[in-house]
């Protein structure tokens, strides 16, 4: 199943959907400054979302609408829409395969993708992209997803009333947004949600694979809120405003988030050892995306932790670095963290090409 770019006169805003909430924005260019005509964000109720699926059909599409109608900032013009899979129901890897014509690699690369897919080949949909030659390979993307969850998924937004144009894996969003365009940079791209990180190793300005851990910003609430005996409303409002650092009113912050710290730095280094491993390149910086990477002081936190496997800088991502913004542009870099993939799908969406 391909979605092609979408043409010049269908615009289309980014739509992403996680375990705890939905977020959507609609991108617009005029001339060399980008606006945002519309954006939304709603948290999604318990159990909403089960198995990275919608539970109940008949109130998320409330839910949606309410978004969809009453944004929280502007208004939407389109149902046309480009929408996200989770990472942890795909599979995204760059394998080689023998240099051949783009028409020989159609039929070549499901062929080779069945060695590395942990799937039947007939059960998913297989998209790829070529990325680049060596002496006598051709570096492919190779990215796939189950066939019944996507048709499922597909059935959802088109319950809702959405034209689905577009679909693709969160770290092809999440790349599109952080990384600067042209870039030949190696890096590894972390990205934080309520539930779950996704590690996305980018070498050579290109994805080359991804990886998904169950440490988020709901593992240091959770710590936060036995430590201290409260609730995790008020865990949360805690974490919001203290971060990674003990202070007279609560003394015990930073030692109640260190196992979860600690094992997200382990997390970030196994990966790094993974690519050490099969590359020579070198990761020149580790970046921190989603709304968990708000958390005060974590990439504070993590650049001493990461230092022996190499690592010289762990930043907070720039989703708008490729852009000149209009004038009272209503996202700072850092709100906007929390929207990453939700950007990338949108810079997708919207009815201009960067240059």
């Amino acid at each position: 199943m391909k979605f092609n770019f979408l043409s010049k006169n269908l615009p289309a805003f980014g739509l992403n959907i996680s375990g705890s909430s939905l977020k959507l924005m609609r991108l617009e260019q005029k001339g060399k400054e980008l606006s945002i005509k519309a954006f939304s964000s709603a948290a999604l109720p318990k159990a909403m979302v089960v198995n990275d699926l919608i539970s109940d059909q008949k109130a998320f599409d409330f839910l949606l609408k309410q978004n969809l109608q009453k944004p929280l900032y502007g208004r939407l013009d389109t149902n046309y829409v480009a929408a996200s899979l989770p990472e942890s129901k795909s599979f995204v890897r760059v394998i080689q395969i023998p240099k051949m014509s783009e028409s020989e690699a159609d039929s070549a690369v499901p062929f080779e993708a069945e060695n590395f897919i942990p799937m039947p080949i007939d059960q998913v949909y297989l998209d790829w992209q070529k990325l680049g030659d060596t002496a006598d390979k051709m570096n492919v993307l190779i990215i796939a997803s189950p066939k019944e969850f996507v048709d499922k998924y597909l059935g959802t937004l088109d319950s809702a009333g959405l034209k689905t144009v577009a679909l693709e894996v969160e770290s092809q969003s999440c790349h599109r947004a952080i990384m600067a365009q042209g870039s030949t940079e190696t890096v590894l791209l972390v990205d934080l949600d309520a539930f779950r990180s996704s590690l996305v190793m980018v070498e050579d300005g290109n994805i080359q694979f991804t990886s998904t851990v169950p440490i988020a910003g709901n593992s240091f609430t959770e710590n936060i809120a036995k430590t201290l005996g409260v609730a995790n409303v008020k865990a949360e409002e805690i974490k919001r405003k203290v971060g990674i650092v003990n202070t007279t009113d609560y003394p015990n912050i930073k030692t109640s988030l260190l196992p979860v710290l600690n094992n997200l730095s382990a997390e970030i280094k196994n990966i790094l050892k993974f690519h050490a491993e099969h590359s020579d390149k070198q990761v020149t910086r580790v970046i921190l995306s989603g709304g968990s990477a708000k958390l005060k002081n974590l990439a504070e936190f993590l650049a001493p932790q990461l230092m022996d496997a190499g690592i010289s800088r762990v930043e907070l991502a720039n989703p708008w670095q490729n852009f000149s913004l209009a004038k009272n542009f209503p996202l700072s870099p850092f709100d906007s963290l929390g929207f990453v993939t939700t950007i990338g799908l949108a810079i997708r969406g919207k009815n201009f090409e960067i240059v």
